[in-house]
């Protein structure tokens, strides 16, 4: 599924659980993003630091595109999100990972998680 660029209308992209969605999504959530210190054979996994409104970093997100999976560490939780298919960018307001049935991570701008099960 290719990525379709925002509009006014329709502030929200679409794309596929991929290697070509780690740079958006942090781009949506103003994240730097760094290739994880760990890999798994044949599978680039990424880590992206998302920070609070003071700038200190209060959510690591751990991306797992070859199998699917999303890993978020918080202050508050730690979500192992797996069957991840498809990511929707809200602007720059949030990212939802979303599974093939309604369930859905939510990572908003700032490092709040949300799960939606």
């Amino acid at each position: 599924m290719a990525g379709q660029p925002p509009t006014p209308g329709n502030p929200i992209v679409h794309l596929s659980f991929d290697e070509g969605a780690v740079e958006p999504i942090a781009e949506a959530l103003g994240a730097t993003v760094s290739r994880a210190p760990f890999q798994l054979p044949g599978s680039t996994v990424y880590q992206l630091t998302v920070e609070n409104a003071l700038g200190l970093p209060t959510t690591l997100l751990t991306l797992w595109p070859g199998i699917a999976r999303v890993d978020t560490i918080s202050p508050s939780s730690t979500v192992v999100f797996t069957d991840v298919r498809t990511v929707d960018l809200v602007g720059t307001v949030e990212v939802q990972f979303r599974r093939t049935t309604r369930e859905m991570l939510i990572i908003a701008r700032g490092g709040k998680v949300i799960v939606r099960a």
